[in-house]
Parts: structure tokens; sequence; C-alpha cells
């Protein structure tokens, strides 16, 4: 995620008017993009510093770790959500999944899952930050899928058999 290729300096802010100018215009993008309170909880401090890279790792870890915790599931990754997410014997489900178009809501949100951590949290956790670029544009791309995936994550529940 590069600007053409090239590298972009950021100036830093030098007045605390500078600072709330800018801050302002943060609150104001997330609020208008209605992003969930967990993305903001996990990431505001590097979104602040205009550090987009290490604001869309946290962000997409914190995917994980949601379905790790309605789930008491260990893995990670894939084998974190193809096995929370099945549509045959899911530990989580958004759905009743009887319907083929519950099924594929179910899959959806699944691979939608998997590829944000292919795309963005495995790149980040593996490329160093100078080679992928995230400006803030893509910043607020990434962050309101990872937003969407953690209000589809809100509506899922533990499937029955589950339950402990």
């Amino acid at each position: 995620m590069t600007n053409e290729g090239k590298l972009l300096k950021v100036q830093a802010a030098t007045t605390i008017s500078e600072v709330e100018r800018r801050t302002r215009n943060l609150v104001s993008e997330l609020q208008k993009r209605h992003i969930h309170q967990d993305v903001i909880k996990c990431c505001k401090e590097e979104y602040l510093q205009e550090n987009y890279f290490h604001a869309v790792f946290e962000a997409a870890k914190s995917l994980s770790e949601k379905v790790r915790e309605k789930t008491g599931m260990q893995e990670d990754g894939s084998n974190l959500f193809n096995n929370a997410f099945a549509v045959n014997n899911p530990r989580l489900a958004i759905n009743s999944l009887q319907t083929p178009s519950e099924k594929n809501a179910q899959n959806g949100l699944k691979e939608m899952l998997n590829g944000v951590t292919h795309m963005v949290r495995n790149v980040t956790a593996h490329e160093l930050k100078i080679k992928w670029i995230v400006n803030e544009q893509d910043a607020i791309d990434i962050l309101t899928t990872i937003s969407f995936l953690h209000k589809q994550l809100d509506e899922s529940f533990v499937v029955p058999q589950h339950i402990a």
C-alpha cells in the first residue's frame, strides 16, 4: 500500500491546535463511519500518532482475540476461523445455517476473517513497516472492514452443543 511506491512523510504536529485539529478530524471520520468501539480501543493511540501500519495490525489481531474470548478456543489465524465458523459443526454461528444463503453468509464471514488475517495481520507481522506503507485512507478502509467484522462477531452466538 503505497502512494505510487513512494514513502510518505507525515509532518509532526508542532502546536496543540494542530494536534486538536487532527484529533477532531480523526474522531469525525471514525464517528461518520460508526467504527466499532473494539477497533478504536485497540488502536486509538497508534492512529492518533499517524502510525497506520501498527494501527491496522492491532485492529486485525483484535478479531482473533474476540473469537477466542467467545469460544475458549486457543487456535490462531485460519485454524481458528475455519474451526469456529465451519458450516458443519461450527463453534460460532451468525444464523441458523438452514438455507444455502445462511450457509453462504457463515462461510463468507469465515472467509472475510481469513482474508483480513492473511492480508493485514500476517503482512504487518512479517513485513518491515518501510516496505508495506499504509497511508491514512488505506487505514480508514481497513479499519472500516475490521469494524464490520467486529459487528458480525458481536451478533454471532455459541452453537448450543459447544456451550460449556
